[in-house]
């Protein structure tokens, strides 16, 4: 064949969507989903360039170019599949099949390059017709067939999206998924016109060349188009409304770690929180928590310096408490390489009140911070020499307790985000220490802050249908302490975290058990919606507190109906 109107239309089309995509790769507007839209546009595309090159018999004349063919064929439609798991959220699962879905894409490619090693020692190997009839019938007879299964897969995929909702509300799930759906809808005609195409040509067998692809092509280069620029607008669009969606949740955490932190602070003190970064208030909303079943002094201590060095990803913290009778500071709690074993310090030190940077925090009850120690000839050298230091006082109602100081290896390391939030440690410390010399008992209450967050992760996200879901999972999301969230949830529903999980569970079991919606699931299907992770939890769960099995519930329910 020579040069004529459809295929420098065809060739000509590709060429505009590949320099498309590849602009828009490079203009570093990172999204993953977004990312595999490209690169799905740009190897399909390839593909139509690949075998216009063959038709117009550029590569009869300019040999070397098949050196630079590559079966994209075959990963394409391994991206289009990485662009959907990623676009529903489900890339562990893509992740789970990547390397078969890759098998074809690898096999294909050393078959081409030993084609190509043949062709080059001028066919010692395999005929020119053996490779013609393997990379004309085989090749796209496999091709064809592996995107049909993808598709068939996918489309199998979304719909198991939809029914298992994810966290999300049902609508929504749907409005997600039917912009998804419609593409392989498109994508599946086209193939099935591919398919149709192929058995066109075993029968009439006249087409020069490939021309009686040239409309289909011109048919998938069409969906290219539209996929690449409205696709991008849409995902734009959902990335948009997720960035919404996480500043209003963003905006709702801050607001309950507030709530909870109301006793500790004072309300100017939380006024100047909620004006702080989102951080600020989930670390001193896990150390409240974490401290809360502390009764002594030694918990309280070795509890701040744990989280400070957990929280903060500090390499030292120690805390010095004050002997008034001595005037001295006596380290007590110490994380880092003072530490040796559980609750044990390595040769402690005793600061006298006004020496070094520790001392002068202590007697003027204002932090210190030395952002290079070899300059500070007031910088007493504990275990190991280092580059900067905060220190700042443990002070409550005008009494100091002590110091929490922390050094680094680095200098400049300490930034004004450290000394706000060791001030308010500090606070919270101090204010622990008062409760527990005073014997003042803390109690737990329907109105909890963070009790009532659980409730609403329950009541509105759904958390509970995620089967993975523990008391560490639940203790993260609200950033408290587990042992807190544990008691908690007893003292306030008087169940443990389990069966107060598992009546959510239960009463989501019976709304599907009765909807007609659900009547072609089976009951075990229904009890993983729900959440449960095996047939005997949810039979057990179900028994415990409702008093019955799921069958017999759902067969009185339509006796009754």
């Amino acid at each position: 064949m020579s040069w004529n109107f459809f295929n420098i239309l065809i060739l000509a089309s590709s060429s505009l969507i590949i320099l498309i995509s590849v602009l828009k790769l490079v203009s570093f507007e990172y999204n993953r989903t977004m990312v595999y839209l490209r690169w799905f546009t740009i190897l399909a595309n390839l593909v139509i360039i690949q075998v216009i090159l063959i038709d117009v018999g550029l590569t009869n004349s300019h040999p070397w170019l098949l050196l630079l063919f590559v079966p994209f064929q075959f990963l394409s439609p391994v991206l289009f599949t990485a662009f959907t798991f990623s676009y529903l959220g489900r890339m562990d699962i893509f992740k789970k099949y990547r390397l078969p879905l890759l098998i074809p894409f690898v096999s294909f490619f050393l078959l081409y390059t030993f084609f190509k090693v043949n062709i080059l020692l001028d066919y010692a190997f395999l005929s020119k017709q053996i490779v013609a009839f393997i990379g004309n019938e085989i090749d796209e007879n496999l091709a064809v067939s592996f995107s049909l299964l993808l598709g068939i897969w996918n489309y199998r995929t979304i719909q198991n999206y939809e029914r298992s909702f994810g966290n999300l509300p049902y609508r929504i799930v749907i409005k997600k998924t039917v912009w998804l759906k419609g593409i392989y809808t498109l994508l599946v005609i086209l193939c099935s016109l591919w398919v149709c195409t192929i058995f066109f040509l075993k029968i009439e067998s006249s087409y020069p060349g490939h021309s009686a692809y040239y409309p289909i092509w011109i048919l998938f280069i069409a969906f290219y188009y539209f996929f690449c620029f409205l696709g991008t607008k849409h995902l734009r669009k959902v990335t948009d409304v997720q960035n919404l969606e996480k500043a209003s949740l963003k905006t709702v955490a801050q607001k309950f770690h507030l709530q909870g932190l109301e006793s500790i602070f004072t309300q100017n003190e939380l006024d100047y929180m909620e004006g702080s970064q989102f951080e600020t208030t989930t670390i001193l909303s896990y150390f409240a928590t974490s401290l809360f079943d502390k009764t002594n002094t030694q918990e309280i201590l070795w509890d701040v310096v744990g989280n400070c060095i957990s929280k903060l990803n500090l390499e030292d913290c120690v805390i010095y408490i004050l002997d008034f009778e001595r005037k001295t500071l006596i380290q007590k709690a110490a994380y880092g390489n003072k530490q040796q074993g559980k609750r044990k310090i390595l040769s402690p030190i005793i600061i006298p009140v006004g020496k070094g940077i520790v001392g002068t925090v202590a007697q003027t009850r204002s932090f210190e911070l030395v952002k290079d120690l070899t300059k500070d000839c007031r910088y007493i050298e504990d275990d190991l020499p280092r580059q900067s230091e905060l220190a700042v006082p443990i002070v409550y109602e005008d009494q100091i307790f002590g110091v929490l100081d922390s050094e680094h290896s680095s200098k400049n390391f300490f930034q004004e985000r450290h000394i706000f939030l060791f001030q308010l440690i500090a606070r919270l410390t101090a204010t622990k220490l008062q409760q527990v010399s005073k014997k003042t008992i803390s109690t737990l209450t329907n109105d909890n802050a963070y009790f009532k967050e659980l409730c609403r992760l329950l009541e509105e996200d759904k958390i509970y249908r995620n089967p993975e879901l523990s008391l560490h999972t639940a203790a993260e999301k609200l950033n408290i302490s587990i042992t807190y969230l544990s008691q908690l949830v007893n003292a306030i529903s008087n169940y443990n975290f389990s069966d107060f999980i598992n009546q959510y569970r239960v009463k989501d079991a019976e709304e599907k058990l009765t909807d007609n919606h659900f009547e072609k699931y089976t009951i075990l299907a229904i009890g993983l919606e729900a959440g449960f992770n095996s047939k005997s939890a949810f039979y057990s769960a179900f028994k415990k507190h409702t008093g019955t099995t799921p069958s017999e519930y759902r067969n009185t329910c339509l006796v009754l109906a």
